[in-house]
């Protein structure tokens, strides 16, 4: 029978650990309001898997935005993908398009994500622990990352937020910076500011920085502090009399 219960009493981090210490099998589902689910899947106290039905970005759509995938290519891989049955990285490593370690760095990319999302909404969520046999996987994780870097990427998330104040939406930089004028930037500023480019939300640059999502959203505070970044939309509060 599985366990269920509301995340703002027993956190993903908790109940990742949990399947961790004991070295469980089964699956975690995540429920959201508006009906997004993610589901986790553990063997042997390891990560094996994550789907997230309103993840932001796909392996294809990553792979395609780093420069490792053309479109068009990306487009036969997913025709292929349905018709073999096969998932789309295991095919991109079959045809020499990535390295299975290059995957695996995608699918990391890609988990810590969902469990970031998921660990910053856990206030609105419900959860469901199914114990058991899953289907076994050639990857697995040690959950003891995720762990960590969730729970530091999570702190770096809410000082970016205050640093930014009211808004929400995608991130900009500030014009004097396109002008030639951000020398003072350090060489890792540099590159997460090359994703700030009106249309991204933090959670994008995360999954396209050089960096794990804990070092990009600090990088992103220290931007944010010094002025550099800010909201696209920032929301306006006004005074009432």
């Amino acid at each position: 029978m599985p366990a269920k219960g509301s995340l703002a009493t027993l956190g993903v981090g908790e109940l990742l650990q949990m399947a961790a210490l004991f070295r469980k099998w089964g699956s975690l589902r995540l429920l959201f309001p508006g009906g997004r689910l993610i589901t986790v899947y553990f063997e042997d106290g390891s990560l094996s898997g994550l789907t997230d039905t309103g993840r932001e970005w796909q392996l294809g759509q990553l792979l395609s935005s780093l420069g490792r995938l053309s479109e068009l290519d990306k487009q036969h891989l997913l025709t292929d993908s349905l018709l073999r049955g096969k998932r789309l990285g295991q095919l991109a490593i079959d045809q020499g398009v990535v390295t299975r370690a290059e995957v695996e760095d995608l699918l990391r990319r890609l988990i810590l994500q969902s469990l970031l999302w998921a660990a910053e909404h856990a206030e609105e969520g419900e959860f469901e622990l199914n114990l058991g046999a899953v289907s076994q996987t050639t990857v697995r994780f040690p959950m003891v990352d995720f762990l960590i870097e969730v729970t530091a990427a999570s702190d770096e998330s809410r000082r970016l937020k205050e640093l930014l104040g009211p808004g929400e939406g995608s991130l900009v930089a500030r014009q004097q910076v396109h002008e030639g004028q951000g020398e003072a930037l350090s060489f890792r500023q540099v590159q997460v500011l090359a994703h700030v480019d009106g249309e991204k939300s933090p959670t994008d640059i995360v999954a396209v920085s050089p960096f794990g999502p804990a070092e990009t959203l600090h990088i992103l505070s220290d931007l944010a502090a010094q002025g550099v970044v800010s909201w696209a939309a920032p929301i306006v509060v006004r005074r009432t009399r």
